[in-house]
């Protein structure tokens, strides 16, 4: 193949080629609203009027009090802004934002300054030119769309406040005042309405309202230039998101620091430095309350949040709040525990005393799931009625101030016994190769703790202690035994037969079988009311024979 010498190349384009796809770029169907409210706002608008037709709901109409448009053909013109110098250098805009609304439309018309054009969208963009026409309007810009598909799906009766409820969603924190059909746009947001709590800083003012009982929320949104910044999905939560627990943010970022993504400007440029500036910005904003909630001392009633927030330096002289205390309130002895049983095992914050008392109490709640090496020392935190601080956060302070306060795991080292008197013992056995002890009360001994007297059933040290009382539903059975399957499920029939072969053994080592029997009739007295029996064991096999029911003669 011949290369020709000396032979250049250039950009180029091919116009019509171009401008017959351009309008894929723009990615959202009311984005050309986005792009209208924006150049209104750049004019110096202080006023928009947007205007709805109920018998053409394809017809839309936006109106302006501000600069108007000087020079028509920086509309058309890609990457002509046409603004002054102070909005370039203030906003960056692209150029490009006028063809959303020439692609969302089937003809535009433009009235400023005394003139007018009417653009039909399929032959100006291509190429067709169109001739400029004198008009009444020499103040503001008025623009009427003759859209391609509704800006809303609802039918007649109900579009126009369904297209208020989508507008009102755009213009939430638009610093500009905007009426649809002379009714004034709701904008919570916008800086020029806000009457809250307001944090400037240098990348943006953040807007915030307070509430400790909102714990995981994400209703604070993102703003710049008065429009929310989305995410890549579609808008259904944006990013940066600078809400906190107890705390949402309506954020306006500084338009002339932050770069977005084009055409359609919604999202921000993602970048590292782009992140690190939020990181900065995030704390910021964290540390401004932190700073306000202190001031105002409300540091108590934030407490939570701030230790979430990590401000560890505004909680750090504070009394522990009573929620951070729990107390075991049942034995926690059942080893297929899930998390929601071992949560229901706690009662009502305890009120604890000052920390020069003798009072001790145990710090780390979060990990008191029963084990086979924990199930002893779990009764024991039941039985001696020890306060638990759930510190799983903790700033290392409280429990550094305290020193009645044991560590979870140097308490899981100490020695827990169980003993009885000779006299409160009733009868001894065994089952399944477990000592069984029947006595009317046996003492709990916890190292470094005391002696505690206990009148309920526990399973301690490998052996099972029972109070002497009829027989019941409620032993301590499977605190030594898994009676699961393969799968690791709790096996119900496995443990109610293990239960029942329990019973019978507990009534023969107490030497009353007659005892079972009458608990294992319980449930069928009435039925049974009047009946007489004979419970025989022979060989193995029961036998049972009614006597007749004696009747006065």
């Amino acid at each position: 193949m011949q290369i020709e010498e000396n032979r250049s190349i250039k950009i180029d384009v091919n116009l019509n080629i171009m401008m017959k796809n351009f309008g894929e770029v723009f990615s959202g169907e009311r984005i050309w609203v986005r792009e209208l409210l924006q150049n209104a706002r750049r004019a110096g608008a202080t006023r928009i009027n947007i205007y709805t037709d109920r018998s053409d709901p394809n017809y839309f109409r936006i109106d302006d009090n501000g600069s108007g448009v000087s020079d028509f053909q920086s509309l058309l013109t890609l990457g002509g802004s046409g603004w002054e110098p102070e909005v370039i250098e203030r906003e960056n805009p692209f150029g490009m934002g006028f063809y959303a609304a020439l692609y969302a439309a089937v003809t535009v018309e433009i009235r400023s300054r005394g003139q007018r054009v009417v653009l039909h969208s399929g032959r100006i963009l291509a190429g067709e030119p169109v001739v400029l026409q004198p008009c009444e309007i020499r103040s503001g810009t008025s623009i009427i769309l003759h859209l391609k598909k509704s800006t809303v799906d609802a039918g007649k009766e109900n579009q126009i406040e369904k297209l208020k409820e989508v507008l009102e969603t755009i213009v939430r924190g638009f610093p500009v005042p905007v009426y649809l059909n002379t009714e004034s746009l709701c904008r919570p947001y916008a800086l020029d309405v806000w009457r809250g709590l307001r944090f400037d800083l240098p990348d943006g003012v953040a807007l915030v309202e307070l509430n400790p009982k909102d714990t995981f929320s994400t209703k604070g949104v993102t703003f710049l230039q008065g429009l929310v910044i989305s995410s890549a999905d579609n808008g259904l939560r944006t990013w940066p998101n600078f809400s906190r627990r107890g705390m949402q943010v309506y954020m306006h970022l500084h338009g002339d620091q932050w770069r977005v993504r084009v055409p359609d400007r919604n999202m921000l440029y993602d970048s590292t430095k782009t992140r690190e500036r939020i990181g900065s910005l995030e704390n910021g904003v964290v540390k401004a309350a932190a700073n306000h909630i202190e001031a105002a001392g409300q540091a108590e009633r934030f407490f939570e949040c701030l230790l979430e927030w990590e401000c560890y330096e505004a909680v750090r002289n504070l009394p522990i709040p009573a929620s951070r205390w729990g107390q075991l309130i049942t034995q926690m002895h059942l080893l297929h525990y899930e998390g929601e049983d071992q949560e229901n095992s706690f009662g009502s914050p305890v009120k604890i005393q000052a920390s020069n008392t003798e009072l001790r109490f145990l710090k780390d709640r979060a990990s008191l799931y029963p084990a086979d090496d924990t199930l002893d020392h779990l009764f024991a935190m039941y039985a001696f009625g020890l306060p638990i601080l759930d510190a799983w956060d903790d700033p290392e302070h409280w429990f550094s101030r305290a020193s009645a306060g044991e560590e979870i795991e140097a308490f899981y080292k100490r020695g827990v016994s169980a003993s009885v008197e000779k006299s409160d013992i009733v009868a001894e056995g065994a089952w399944w190769g477990k000592r069984v002890v029947l006595c009317k009360r046996f003492s709990l001994t916890l190292e470094g703790y005391g002696i505690k007297e206990i009148t309920e059933d526990a399973f301690l040290n490998g052996a099972f202690w029972i109070i002497d009382r009829p027989l019941h539903w409620d032993y301590p059975i499977d605190q030594a035994f898994y009676f699961q399957t393969e799968g690791e499920d709790f096996d119900e029939s496995g443990f109610d037969a293990a239960m029942e072969n329990f019973r019978a053994n507990l009534a023969i080592i107490k030497g009353d079988p007659g005892a079972l029997i009458q608990s294992a009739l319980q449930e069928y007295a009435q039925a049974l009311d009047g009946s007489r029996f004979v419970v025989e064991v022979k060989g193995g096999e029961i036998q049972v024979k009614e006597l007749p029911v004696a009747t006065n003669t």
